[in-house]
């Protein structure tokens, strides 16, 4: 199965129609650029205490509490093989969590950086971009300020975190 990429260049948009228009949250987790559907951002906390639970996933770092709740704690790193840059300064690169929900289940994703957030219009996402080593849960990529960013599929992602995913990794 070849690797196929849809690539394209976020330009400033023209005025629309805001029932026509996608927002997504723009993250970094090591060098690379990730976007979610920010309807499904519940919140952005600072990472804090996490409480490893015994037998879980690698890429499950535990649970922590937030808002009353315990809520699993992931590592996008994990899921995706990618490694961290070593960070400098901890006071300025503090891994931020964020908290996404898809249905009834939510997962506290950790990420090194929220970018920002942008709206295009669906009709300007084509054909997903797909390859036997990509995860099944990232979608079509874009460019966005020289970086190419890659959409995350949030119940798919959150689907493989959990275990119940038939595809991909």
């Amino acid at each position: 199965m070849s690797h196929a990429s849809v690539t394209r260049t976020i330009s400033t948009p023209e005025p629309v129609d805001a029932a026509n228009t996608l927002a997504f949250m723009l993250v970094r987790v090591g060098g690379r650029r990730l976007a979610l559907d920010a309807r499904m951002v519940e919140e952005v906390a600072v990472k804090g205490a996490v409480t490893r639970v015994p037998t879980a996933a690698r890429h499950v770092l535990g649970v922590a509490s937030l808002r009353g709740s315990l809520v699993p704690v992931v590592s996008l790193e994990q899921m995706l093989g990618v490694k961290g840059p070593a960070r400098s300064d901890a006071a300025t690169a503090l891994p931020r969590l964020v908290v996404v929900r898809a249905d009834e289940y939510e997962i506290a994703l950790v990420v090194d950086e929220i970018c920002g957030i942008v709206e295009e219009r669906p009709a300007e996402f084509t054909a997903e971009a797909s390859g036997a080593d990509r995860p099944c849960f990232l979608r079509e990529e874009f460019a966005w300020q020289g970086n190419l960013v890659c959409v995350l599929d949030v119940p798919l992602l959150i689907a493989t975190a959990a275990g119940r995913s038939t595809g991909g990794d």
